[in-house]
Parts: structure tokens; C-alpha cells; sequence
């Protein structure tokens, strides 16, 4: 950053008394920016240079003499790398340059400047650290001799090294390493980790006859898992037999889970009380997530007392599979007390005893639960014909607070890249900023964020700060007349796809998932390509999905699609949204007798599950940000609750 610039915001933050100052927009000079990026990219060096020198007080200056130095890497002297590194060790840029000028180094074999340069500006990554000692290996020979010593403990561990690693490894090697003991120490440390690929590899090295007995004993234990529950494992040493039990138990539940179960109730006492809970709760959890017929009856018994938490939980749900109100009741008396007190299973505590005890009197804990601002507070509001609360309060920040705070150079860049669009940019610099603020400054810059239209930003900023209750933060309602139309269009109550968007990206346009899915309600290209063509949508490339508008109209016209197709139930278009209507079909063949609200609970996916209950209930919150009339189910769906099933009354 140009020295006037950091200047005259040095001045602004120190100043004993402060007057908002309005925050350039910068609208000319950003244009200017663009076009010298485009320059630079054409190669266009002088053009670019003169563009350069008249955006000196741009706060995105930095990324332009960045972008620069990147291109001309090859010849660049090692003394600007250095003053850049100093001059903008604020941005991450500074993180970025010293990493990718290493590698540079490395891959020229630039061993010399690469130690000067490492010593000066070290990256603690395992990487850099084995670039680092390559380049001891090629120096003086004290330092190549510091290299071999070094290279032991970068070799010794439970997982794979970077290839960065290997011509380091190689040399070591070649005098005579690793010795068996080392690599029978990496083999058992490989298989702490579960790395039992890597452990394959390094049993080549064990040569020592005492060493390779055990490694042998241990393939053999691991091969046929049955043989764990023999005396073979006591042939091991004490420390070896807690993870050859592990991985044996867990490899034998994966191809035979009955009765790896019931052998593991036999035996599991005579392990440390951390690995019997690891393989408790692995066997528990998959047999009772799986909804398998015997996990109720092997769960009493792999966790008879209710010690693992997790375990109880997927119990429960699979009782309520079962409708075992029984054991569902003493199964949430054992929850933790933040887990108990929690609205979901406070929730199936009163349903349970309604099922228990039809003539009892409840009313009051449904009442009670009904004052949560979630999924099931607002279930419960529903059965006991209580109002949907909001519970929102606010401390939103002056105008002058929040012009301060803008003016801090990090937030400077991260607006701008995000006006630009460079998101990843504009994130970085975002959360080196605020990893640098105090507590009222974290706090405001949520507000800050939401000023921008970064709702993202925003709604993360409000979790991080366990701000739960600032309603206006965390449910912003951007595009309203997008949604709006399309949610009438399509037979959509107004709320519906908005809850989808903010669930699926919190309203970033630009937002594309790890498998492709893209835009404000990350739609796949496929299904955006099928649904425009059968809505009669103009539609010609996945880039367009980056459109609001576009993004809008396809999602929602696909959320209607699947809200006519699961009989306008709203709990299975929103699964069929996240999951896909195949799964949905199939999830509706196995367990679709269940009453609606048990069938929710027990979603065979974590995230599928969580999804449609955030989403039912943000259609609430919605709905009452908009002042409009709120219903979480339709009096039909609230007739296919488990509380109005076998003849229980509801409230």
C-alpha cells in the first residue's frame, strides 16, 4: 500500500475525537482497475504501468503491483520481493506472494536465495518446511548434514508426507534409513490414524524379526477380524492392542455388522475406556442410523446406561421409527441437560408422554417449547395454538460506527473485491480483518457486511457471535419481487423459495457448491437445463445460473415442481429440493406411514434432515419479517403428526 495512503488512514484511526467522514465509492477508479487487469493480461506492460501509477490511493493498489510481480516471477529481483512482503504483511497478499515466490525458488533450484528468503519469511507448512531442508541438502555441508538429521522427524509420523518431502527422504535414505525401529514406529503411528494404506507400505521396511512378528500379527488380526476376539490380540504388545481392536472390530462391522456387534458386547470391557466408546458408538450409530431391525435391542446393550450421547440420540430416532414410546421417553431422560433442554427433544418428551399417558396434562410444556424460534418451537405453537414468535432484539450500530469501521484498510479492500465480485479475494482480506478487530468491532461488522449486500458475511457474522436473536441480521430478503412473482407463478406460498435460498446459499449469487450446484438456490446445470426446457425458459449455459433473476425463476420453478409432485407437503418438496426426488420416493416407500413429523426426525441424512426443518421453519420467519399470515403446516399435514395418531387427542 503507497505510504500516502497508509498516512492519511493512520491519521483517520488515530484521531482522539472522530466525525464520520464518508467512505469513497471509488465507482471511476474501480473501472480504472479492471481495465489495468485486462491490460496486464494482454500483456499490454506499458499501458498498464501508466494506469497504475494514477490508481496510487485505490485501496486495491496493492493488487495490482501483486498481479505484477506474479507475471514477472521469472525475472524479478529477490529485494521487491522483500519490500512487498514488508509493506503489505497487513493483506493476504503478503501470504500469497511469499508462497508462491518459494516455490519459484524451489522449482529453479534457486537453493541459496530460497535459504536467505525462508530464513527472512518461514510458512509453517510441512511443504515449505521440506522445500526448506532440499535446499540445506544442496547448501554447505553443514547444512546438508543439518538436513539428514532433520529429516527423521518429518518422516516419522502417522501420514503421508508432500512429494516436496521425497528428495529430503531419498538422501536420508541412502544412509541407511529409516532402521526397523523407526519404521515399525511409523507403522503403529500410521495405524493410529486409521492410515492402514501407508501402513502396508512402511511394513517393507520393518526387517528387525521381533518388529515384523507383530506387524505380521497385526495383518493377520486385521485380515480375518473374526480372530480379534481371540487371544491373538493379547500377543501384541499392551500399547498395540487398543487400535488393532479398533480397526479389526470396525473392518469386521463393516462386512458383517450382527455379529461383529454381538462379539464386541463380549469382549469390549478389556480395552481402554476410549476405544470401547470409539467402537460403541461406531457400531451403535450406523446400526440404529441404518434403522436396523436388531439396533434397539443391540443398542441396550453396547451402551446399557446411556454414556454416549450421540449413541442416545440416533436411538431415539430410531425408536421413533419404531413409535417405542417407551423407550423414547427413558432414552431423553439420559441426554445431556443442553441436549434434553433443547425444543427438539423437549418436543418428543410430551409427545412420548401423550402416547404413555393420553389423559395427562401437557399443554404447559407445549406452551413452553412453543417459545423457540425453531422447527420445533414453532410445531409445538402449532399443536397448542400459540403464536409463532420472532424473540428478535437488535443493537444495530450508528451510521458513524459503521463508517468508521469501513474505513479500516483490510474492509476497504474486502469491499471493493466483493464490489468487483472477486469473492475469494474479498474473503480473504474479510477475515484477516476481522481476526484483528476487538469484540465491539466484530460485533458491528456484521452490520457492515449486510450494508454491502454481503448477507453471507453477515449471517455468519451473527452465528459467530452467537447472536441468534438479531432476526434482522440473519434474514435478510433480498430480490423480493423475484420471489415473490416466481412463488406465485409457480403455486408457492411467498415465503417458500426464499427459505430455500437462504438455506442453501444466504443469498451469494455467486455461490456454486463442490458438486456443481450454483447461484442464489444452487441449482446443478442438469436440473436447471430440464427444468427451463420444460417451463419454456431461456436457458443456453450453467454461467447464467450466476443471475439472480435467472436463478430465481428456474429454482423456484423446480421447488414448485416438486411441492405438486410430493402432494404439496412442503416437508417432502423441501427434502426432494436437497436430496432429490428419487431419494424422497424411496424414503416414502420405506417409511411413509410414519406420521409426518416422525418421518422428518428420522431422514436417513444428517443434512437432509436438518435442511427441511430449517426451511419449514424459515417460512415462518418470513412470513412474520413481511407481516403476513404464518403457518408452519397446513391443518391436513398437522392431522399426520404423532401426537394425532392412535387415538391420542391433540391439544
Amino acid at each position: 500500500m503507497p505510504r500516502l495512503f497508509l498516512f492519511i488512514f493512520t491519521c483517520l484511526l488515530s484521531a482522539t475525537t472522530y466525525s464520520a467522514i464518508p467512505t469513497p465509492e471509488f465507482a471511476s477508479e474501480r473501472k480504472l482497475f479492471t481495465k489495468a487487469e485486462q491490460l496486464l493480461s494482454s500483456n499490454k506492460l506499458k499501458e498498464f504501468k501508466e494506469l497504475q501509477s494514477r490508481l496510487g490511493n485505490y485501496p486495491l493498489y496493492p493488487y495490482l503491483e501483486y498481479s505484477l510481480y506474479i507475471k514477472q516471477r521469472s525475472s524479478l529481483p529477490q529485494q521487491k520481493v522483500s519490500r512487498f512482503l514488508k509493506e503489505y504483511a497487513d493483506t493476504p497478499l503478503a501470504n500469497r506472494l511469499n508462497r508462491t515466490w518459494l516455490n519459484h525458488l524451489a522449482k529453479n533450484k534457486r537453493w541459496k536465495a530460497y535459504i536467505h528468503h525462508y530464513d527472512q519469511f518461514p510458512v509453517e507448512s510441512t511443504h515449505y518446511v521440506c522445500q526448506y531442508q532440499v535446499a540445506l541438502l544442496n547448501g554447505t555441508v553443514t547444512q546438508k548434514k543439518e538436513a539428514i538429521y532433520n529429516a527423521r522427524d518429518l518422516w516419522v509420523v502417522g501420514n503421508s508426507q508432500p512429494k516436496s518431502c521425497d528428495p529430503l527422504f531419498k538422501a536420508w535414505m541412502q544412509t541407511g534409513r529409516p532402521t526397523s525401529a523407526e519404521a515399525t514406529e511409523r507403522f503403529w503411528l500410521s495405524l493410529d490414524q486409521g492410515n492402514t494404506k501407508l501402513a502396508r507400505y512402511i511394513d517393507k521396511k520393518i526387517t528387525i524379526k521381533e518388529h515384523k512378528k507383530q506387524s505380521q500379527l497385526f495383518w493377520k488380526i486385521y485380515n480375518s477380524p473374526s480372530l480379534v476376539a481371540s487371544n491373538n490380540l493379547h500377543q501384541l504388545p499392551l500399547e498395540h492392542q487398543a487400535t488393532t481392536a479398533v480397526l479389526s472390530y470396525k473392518k469386521w462391522f463393516r462386512s458383517h455388522p450382527i455379529s461383529a456387534t454381538e462379539a464386541w458386547i463380549k469382549s469390549s470391557e478389556s480395552l481402554p475406556i476410549g476405544s470401547q466408546q470409539d467402537v460403541t458408538s461406531y457400531m451403535g450409530t450406523r446400526l440404529n442410523s441404518r434403522y436396523h431391525s436388531k439396533a434397539i435391542e443391540l443398542s441396550e446393550q453396547l451402551d446399557p446406561a446411556y454414556k454416549l450421547a450421540e449413541l442416545t440420540e440416533v436411538r431415539i430416532r430410531n425408536a421413533l421409527a419404531a413409535q417405542e414410546w417407551s423407550v423414547i421417553h427413558e432414552a431423553i431422560q439420559h441426554l445431556p441437560e443442553e441436549k434434553r433442554s433443547s425444543a427438539k427433544w423437549q418436543y418428543w418428551l410430551a409427545v412420548a408422554e401423550m402416547h404413555l399417558e393420553p389423559k395427562g396434562n401437557n399443554i404447559a410444556r407445549f406452551e413452553q417449547i412453543s417459545q423457540d424460534r425453531s422447527f420445533y418451537g414453532y410445531l409445538a405453537a402449532e399443536i397448542s395454538n400459540k403464536p409463532f414468535l420472532l424473540n428478535a432484539s437488535s443493537s444495530r450500530p450508528s451510521e458513524t460506527e459503521l463508517t468508521k469501521l469501513e474505513q479500516t484498510p483490510g474492509l476497504l479492500r474486502a469491499r471493493e473485491l466483493f464490489k468487483l465480485g472477486k469473492l475469494v479475494e474479498a474473503n480473504r482480506e474479510w477475515n484477516l480483518a476481522q481476526s484483528q478487530m476487538n469484540e465491539s468491532e466484530l460485533l458491528n461488522s456484521g452490520y457492515l457486511a449486510q450494508s454491502w449486500g454481503w448477507h453471507l458475511q453477515a449471517i455468519i457474522n451473527a452465528a459467530k457471535t452467537k447472536r441468534w436473536d438479531h432476526v434482522d441480521l440473519r434474514f435478510p430478503h433480498p430480490h423480493q419481487q423475484f420471489f415473490a412473482q416466481h412463488a406465485v407463478k409457480n403455486g408457492l406460498d411467498l415465503s417458500f423459495p426464499v427459505a430455500i435460498a437462504r438455506q442453501e446459499s444466504a443469498f451469494l449469487y455467486t455461490a456454486q457448491s463442490h458438486v456443481g450446484a450454483r447461484g442464489l438456490m444452487q441449482l446443478m446445470p442438469k436440473t436447471a437445463s430440464a427444468t427451463a426446457k420444460k417451463h419454456k425458459v431461456k436457458y443456453t449455459r450453467r454461467s447464467q445460473l450466476f443471475k439472480p433473476e435467472l436463478n430465481i425463476t428456474l429454482g423456484s420453478a423446480y421447488l414448485g415442481d416438486m411441492y405438486k409432485r410430493f402432494n404439496h407437503n412442503p416437508a417432502y418438496a423441501a427434502a426432494a429440493y436437497n436430496a432429490g426426488p428419487h431419494r424422497v420416493k424411496r424414503w416414502l416407500k420405506d417409511r411413509g406411514e410414519l406420521p409426518l413429523d416422525i418421518w422428518i426426525e428420522t431422514i436417513p441424512f444428517k443434512e437432509t434432515r436438518n435442511y427441511v426443518q430449517n426451511v419449514l421453519a424459515f417460512r415462518v420467519i418470513y412470513d412474520r419479517l413481511q407481516g403476513r399470515q404464518a403457518s408452519l403446516l397446513s391443518e391436513k399435514q398437522i392431522q399426520l403428526l404423532a401426537l394425532n395418531q392412535n387415538d391420542i387427542i391433540p391439544l
